[in-house]
């Protein structure tokens, strides 16, 4: 036992080994933006630079080995005998033909693995068609665009673009297992894991868990997945695709065309006649009662848009001018669309404090109710200028006499609503407990690390973590955010908010909102995945109580293990990784440290949730 902690105090609370290789599948298509920036494959424990391959098919212009070379600077007898082909450099090959290419994989700012290539492009094309297009899916648009910042699009000459291209390295225990390739493969329409697998010759159960799919997974057109070999991969293109099972055979009737007669042709003739001037006569009656109603019940003057707008806007110039900026667009809902979602906000409707379930053209929305416009225009300003998977998405605002922000729609509620549901404790499984950790880390990282300005979020807390009914987390409850240019790093003192359980200790005595303040909270909010306790408990608070796994403990206490234990939610009935529930812990009460200095940042917190989910 004194090895094992020993162990996981030297990889959690110091950092110093590497992240792990393991590999999440990203169901977003090409045209989204990634699940984490860069290539969305992890460089890991994995050693880099390594021997890789792609999958690659044919299409218009790019149908013979030879323009496949030359797009991806590949050896062209290479080609041929990877591929088993023989022909000369004229051939056109079928559409859609796979063929297998070797590339170098290297780690890019030791963060995530890829493999570089330059691409021509002419003054006409986007990346969103070079990159879902050209190159089949095999990176995101967003990545494209993130590695060639200049480009625009409206250059008269051809512009070299640098393509950073997925790609992955096995790590030691994948090459303990047997595994010495990785393949980055682009999903097409009908492709299943079981089909795939069977091309390759493997296990399908070895591709789920190199991808950390579930059993008979759905995925999508244009994303990739990880095909790992023990040899140089080939395809074996006689594998069929599985045919989706048909309906049942019915009997065909056979039908005998008959020449209508002149008399009928005429009668349809009469009829269709008719129809049409019913048809005219309704629309034209519809017409002008709709005039009617609207000159009654909505007496308004056609005067210029311009100043009508004015005179109808309860809009600062301030906030008008602030919209215009946005980077993504948002829908203007009224209040009475509001109402009629949300049964003018009813009981039944509410789904936690201001915040209300609705559904507005078959779309199921959440609807909050902000404290005031200053709020509101807080949050949106913030939540139009990123767009991530694992933040919550703003998808409109209704600003009248009381402003409401519009939401996406979390299926499965908050993360604090699925603890305290004894019916879910069954499908709350360790797995899932584990991706939602790394997603909100993900998410906090995002807006510590890769925003401009970079934000502390200051409210983070298992009510602020939001769940889609695919199990995914996503942060929300920006009110309080606070930019990094604003925060006491800065030498700025702040007003506390946030709830009690989650406040830091420099936070609560001197108003000190540094990236530290997040840190802590997620470590309550890890504690709350392992124990299902809440952060407040009868006479003390969650994070105080792992103290057994001090440095004392740790070295004098053979109880350890069975304390922790107890601390584990007893739903998880045992059904979990001892050594990684441990981990677990230890990375939480870094977490919580009373010195911000001993906490670790967003970065060192991702390197320790990757070797552990």
């Amino acid at each position: 036992m004194a090895v094992l902690l020993s162990f996981c105090v030297l990889t959690l609370v110091l950092f110093i080994e590497p992240i792990s290789s393991q590999q999440f599948y990203d169901k977003t298509d090409c045209t989204f933006p990634p699940q984490v920036p860069g290539s969305n494959y992890v460089c890991g424990s994995a050693i880099h630079p390594c021997q890789s391959f792609i999958v690659y098919r044919t299409r218009n212009n790019i149908n013979s080995l030879l323009a496949i070379s030359t797009l991806f600077k590949s050896n062209y007898s290479q080609l041929l005998t990877l591929n088993n082909l023989n022909q000369s450099i004229s051939d056109i090959l079928p559409l859609g033909r796979e063929i297998i290419i070797p590339i170098n994989c290297s780690c890019a700012a030791e963060r995530f693995s890829q493999a570089i290539f330059k691409y021509n492009s002419s003054n006409s094309d986007s990346l969103s068609n070079i990159a879902c297009g050209v190159f089949e899916g095999l990176l995101k648009a967003q990545t494209l665009a993130d590695m060639n910042q200049n480009y625009d699009g409206n250059s008269t000459n051809d512009v070299e673009l640098s393509v950073p291209i997925r790609c992955a390295c096995p790590d030691r225990s994948d090459r303990r297992n047997g595994v010495n390739y990785l393949v980055t493969y682009p999903i097409v329409e009908e492709d299943n894991t079981r089909w795939i697998a069977n091309k390759f010759g493997i296990a399908e159960d070895v591709l789920l868990a190199a991808n950390n799919l579930e059993p008979n997974p759905t995925i999508f057109p244009q994303t990739t997945l990880l095909i790992p070999t023990t040899k140089i991969p080939a395809v074996n293109l006689e594998v069929t695709r599985p045919v989706q099972p048909s309906p049942g055979p019915r009997t065909a009737i056979p039908l005998k065309k008959v020449a209508p007669s002149k008399k009928v042709r005429r009668k349809s003739y009469i009829v269709i006649g008719l129809t049409a001037a019913i048809s005219i006569l309704i629309l034209v009656g519809a017409f002008g009662l709709f005039i009617h109603i609207r000159r009654v019940w909505y007496p308004l003057s056609f005067q210029p848009l311009s100043a009508r707008s004015s005179q109808l806007s309860n809009f600062s110039a301030e906030f008008l001018d602030g919209m215009a900026k946005l980077k993504h667009p948002l829908l203007n809902f009224s209040l009475e669309d509001l109402q009629l979602a949300t049964g003018d906000f009813c009981d039944a409707s509410a789904i936690g404090s201001s915040v209300y379930h609705g559904r507005i053209g078959g779309s199921h929305l959440a609807i909050e109710h902000m404290e005031s416009e200053d709020a509101a225009n807080l949050v949106l300003d913030i939540l139009t200028k990123i767009n991530h998977l694992n933040i919550v998405r703003l998808e409109g605002f209704c600003y009248g006499t009381r402003p409401y922000l519009v939401y996406e729609f979390a299926a499965n509620g908050c993360l604090r609503d699925i603890l305290s549901n004894k019916k879910l404790a069954g499908e709350f499984t360790w797995k899932r407990r584990m991706q939602i950790a790394f997603d909100v880390a993900v998410g906090i990282h995002y807006i510590h690390h890769c925003t401009n300005p970079a934000y502390v979020h200051r409210n983070i807390n298992s009510r602020s973590v939001l769940i889609t009914m695919d199990w995914r987390a996503k942060i929300t409850s920006f009110k309080w955010a606070k930019s990094l240019t604003n925060c006491e790093d800065k030498n700025n003192f702040s007003v506390t908010v946030g709830h009690k359980g989650y406040l830091a200790p420099e936070y609560i005595d001197h108003g000190l909102s540094s990236p530290k303040v997040d840190i802590f909270a997620f470590g309550v909010v890890l504690l709350e995945l392992m124990s299902n306790k809440e952060a407040v408990m009868d006479t003390c608070y969650l994070k105080d109580s792992v103290e057994f796994l001090s440095d004392g403990g740790i070295e004098g206490s053979s109880g350890c293990l069975e304390k922790l234990k107890e601390f584990m939610d007893p739903s998880l009935d045992g059904n979990y990784p001892l050594g990684d529930a441990l981990c677990f812990t230890l990375l939480a009460k870094g977490c919580v440290e009373k010195d911000p200095n001993h906490r670790p940042n967003m970065n060192d917190v991702l390197k320790a949730l990757s070797r552990i989910v």
